[in-house]
């Protein structure tokens, strides 16, 4: 095997110098461009195959046996390895052509194109699969390795011109060592006199990775703790020590003392040059180490440096301004600027390390450029420290982060409190502000801010463990529909027969004059419409909001039903002004669509044959009202009536706001409310009557009143005298009732047979019954008056009184006469029967 390995070598190796041979003959220039193709040496590539024959493995079958599993599995491990020993033969052959080459020639002699044709041979061979993909970039590292800096330049020209082809293919297995040559070569370079050469390896670096490739972007949140900064050591007296150890010792910055304090609004003297030399300089190992600042005492002193700091910037601007340190002509320099003057600006532009010698410093801090870098270094820790704050880890909570987000870079274990996110809030503005001031200040001010704000965009990128931002490449498909789509848009539009905005001037044609005099003639044109078609409309609203697809839809339906609301209602209030207390909400109208309901219109013979055979002895169809004495069994009567006459009458529910007593159920013997409830109806008149009894309100709903009316039934009430007047002070038309008893003693005796109420409370309520039948004998003050001595015969009375009774006379209808009805006995009902609050 090792026989066959150098065999193979020394065979290759004669093969490559043919080729080379070849690429002589074939690009006969001594320049970098233009590069081999394989095209121009396909003939001599073709003999390849004799120093490395092609092996064949057989395909899977889906049948395939174990046997022949098991031999197709050794044969793939037998192409492995002789594909790895190819690898082997190529690369050492290679190495050796190229230390040949390289040791007889040097990088300024023609002769040196044989090694970028070497370079081009071993690119080929690397998209072809036929060598290590990394082989060419291996040799290039040696190469820059053995080369001067202006030699190195000359590789770069040859790098720069293949780019694209030697990053084509394979690059996940060349970007290490792309990355690793040009970061050495990177560590030789001088920033200050290499700045151009090192723009070059950068830009390379860009071009060849990805967008979103994750190399040398710091995953880790590592800081460049090696760069060390020293100062001299300064006596307290401001004298210099012993120059023996000028430049070897730092000397930490004072501790804060206890009558120090932190920045305030109030404007604070500058400390002197001695006293702020150590302050200034212990800055740099906090701007390069910033978790140091997560210790309590490091950024106390941290704070103290920042503000003694800017206190002296701000003095030294002072001082300056209005100075100029460049020609007023420099100050309005134009954007564009001379190629002469590029390289100059450059050089100023950069400051790789600081000098940090005691007597510089005075003259260092009157250097506006020196103070913008120590403000731009201030201004990124403080932008950092900000990020920590409870605002930005806040916003940071709400964030969508992924399920695996990179903690290195989040500093989790720190969070900067309320009162030093304020202290930074107030620095980075008066460091904004000191960076505007000065030649150039509001241009230089808008760079940062543009660096520093990207800056933070990158940050998010990281903290989202580096997604990919590379998006797909346009198809062939959409790139002919954006084209189709240009071009429509460009072509002149055909004009339209009328313009915008103009009128249809088309009623005036002579040819439909008629026509539209018969128009005008339409009495939809000039009279009312019906309040009734507007609910079909409304409908329709209603449909197109329920089915609006946008807010702007839904918006449209509903300013058009509300104006046809406004129109149909203000139609109704000429015709059914009492529909209006019925209407609760503004977009629900529906009480002015239904037929006004007429209290006193008689039941026509159509209506008769819808109820029983009772109807039609019922000529009077106002509401009953029945009143009386507490006692005196109205209450029973009342539901005898409705016992008997079901589909005719029905009692009103009054409301009331006391509690329910046992056995008493909502809205079945009261509406039980609030006295907030009762006072709302009662101020919007929604109350035929309201009275206070034993400290609880009562009040009759107009709209439950209504309500029955509506379904054609007669309302049956019960009601005292003081809610009587108010009815009938309010306008209300019924038939009102007074039941009487027999005498006040026999009223009395049925009051103490209940056992309820004491002898105080009997005596009262005797008084005012007796009050009452007194009320009853007035003029017009009821209708009929019932004498309730027996109960069965008092309602026979009654119900005839009510339903069997002919027209009785005007006068008996307007109460200027009284029937009053004797009956004898009382039955057992009138004592038992469950009487209401005042029955």
């Amino acid at each position: 095997m090792a026989d066959y390995g150098v065999h193979a070598v020394a065979q290759f190796e004669e093969l490559l110098q043919q080729i080379l041979h070849k690429a002589d003959e074939v690009k006969p220039t001594h320049t970098i461009e233009p590069p081999l193709d394989k095209s121009d040496l396909a003939d001599v590539f073709e003999r390849l195959h004799s120093v490395f024959p092609p092996s064949d493995v057989a395909e899977m079958n889906e049948g395939e046996t174990a046997e022949e599993k098991e031999q197709r599995s050794t044969e793939e491990k037998k192409r492995d390895v002789k594909k790895r020993n190819q690898y082997a033969i190529i690369e050492t052959a290679a190495r050796d052509t190229f230390h040949n080459l390289l040791a007889t020639t040097t990088i300024d002699s023609p002769a040196f194109v044989r090694i970028w044709h070497l370079f081009d041979i071993i690119s080929i061979l690397s998209d072809d699969e036929q060598c290590d993909p990394a082989l060419l970039f291996w040799l290039v590292e040696d190469l820059l390795d053995s080369q001067t800096i202006a030699g190195c330049r000359t590789i770069f020209d040859y790098l720069e011109s293949r780019r694209d082809r030697i990053t084509a293919k394979h690059f996940r297995q060349k970007h290490l060592v792309i990355l690793r040559s040009c970061n050495e070569l990177l560590r030789r370079l001088s920033r200050a006199e290499d700045t151009k050469f090192c723009g070059r390896v950068f830009i390379f670096l860009f071009q060849s990775f990805p967008l979103g490739d994750k190399s040398s972007v710091n995953l880790r949140g590592e800081f460049h703790t090696e760069n060390v900064t020293t100062y001299d050591e300064v006596s307290l007296d401001g004298m210099d020590i012993d120059s023996e150890n000028k430049n070897d010792t730092t000397m930490a910055p004072p501790k804060p003392s206890e009558g120090s304090k932190s920045p305030s609004s109030k404007k604070s003297e500058p400390l002197s040059i001695d006293k702020l030399y150590p302050i200034f300089w212990s800055l740099q190992q906090s701007l390069s180490q910033p978790r140091s600042l997560f210790d309590t005492k490091a950024f106390a002193e941290f704070k103290l440096a920042v503000d003694a700091t800017k206190t002296m910037f701000t003095s030294v601007q002072e001082q300056n301004y209005g100075r100029q340190t460049r020609p007023a002509i420099e100050a309005t320099k134009s954007p564009k600027r001379k190629r002469n003057d590029g390289d100059d600006d450059l050089a100023d532009a950069f400051n790789p390390k600081y000098l940090t010698s005691r007597d510089l410093f005075e003259l260092e801090i009157s250097d506006l450029s020196f103070r913008r870098h120590i403000l731009v270094q201030i201004l990124i820790i403080v932008d950092f420290l900000l990020s920590l704050g409870p605002t930005s880890r806040a916003k940071l909570s709400q964030a969508s982060l992924p399920s695996n987000p990179n903690k290195s870079v989040m500093y989790a274990d720190y969070f900067l409190s309320e009162e030093n996110e304020t202290w930074a809030k107030e620095t980075k503005a008066a460091v904004l502000d000191l960076i505007k001031k000065g030649l150039d200040g509001p241009h230089f001010h808008r760079m940062i801010e543009s660096v520093l704000s990207r800056d933070k965009n990158w940050v998010r990128w990281k903290m989202e463990n580096c997604p990919t931002i590379a998006r797909d490449g346009v198809t062939p498909g959409e790139y002919i529909a954006v084209k189709a789509a240009a071009h429509k848009v460009a072509l002149n539009k055909r004009l339209r027969p009328n313009p915008l905005g103009s009128l249809d001037l088309k009623f005036l044609s002579e040819t439909n004059a008629q026509a539209g005099l018969e128009r005008l003639k339409d009495p939809s044109r000039y009279e009312v419409p019906s309040v009734k078609s507007f609910k079909s409309k409304m409908e329709l609203d209603d449909m197109d909001i329920e089915m609006a697809m946008t807010e702007e839809e839904k918006n449209a339906a509903m300013e058009s039903k509300a104006s046809k609301s406004w129109r149909a209602l203000r139609i109704a209030s000429t015709t059914n002004i009492l529909a209006f207390d019925k209407i609760e909400r503004a977009d629900k109208i529906d009480e002015v669509f239904l037929d006004p309901v007429k209290v006193e219109e008689a039941v026509s013979s159509s209506q008769e044959g819808n109820n029983d055979d009772e109807v039609g002895q019922l000529k009077d169809r106002r509401t009953i009202i029945i009143a009386g004495p507490s006692g005196v069994g109205k209450s029973t009567l009342i539901k005898m009536l409705l016992t008997k006459h079901p589909k005719l009458l029905e009692r009103k529910v009054s409301h009331t706001t006391r509690a329910p007593r046992e056995g008493e159920v909502d809205g079945q013997h009261y509406n039980f409310i609030t006295k907030e409830k009762h006072s709302m109806m009662r101020d919007a008149d929604e109350f035929l009557e309201y009275n206070n009894y034993n400290g609880n309100d009562y009040g009759t709903s107009r709209k439950l009143v209504e309500g029955i009316i509506a379904r054609g039934k007669i309302p049956v009430m019960e009601m005292e005298h003081h809610g009587i007047q108010q009815t009938r002070d309010n306008g209300f038309v019924a038939r009102f009732i007074f039941i009487e008893p027999k005498s006040l003693a026999e009223l009395e005796s049925r009051v103490r047979k209940r056992g309820d109420l004491s002898d105080t409370e009997i005596e009262g309520r005797l008084k005012i019954a007796k009050d009452e039948i007194e009320q009853s004998k007035l003029e017009g003050a009821y209708d009929h008056i019932f004498v309730n001595d027996n109960l069965d015969e008092t309602f026979e009375k009654l119900d005839a009184y009510l339903f069997e009774a002919k027209e009785h006379s005007k006068e008996d209808s307007n109460g200027s006469s009284k029937d009053v009805e004797m009956a004898e006995g009382v039955g057992p009902e009138a004592n038992s029967a469950p009487e209401g609050d005042q029955s």
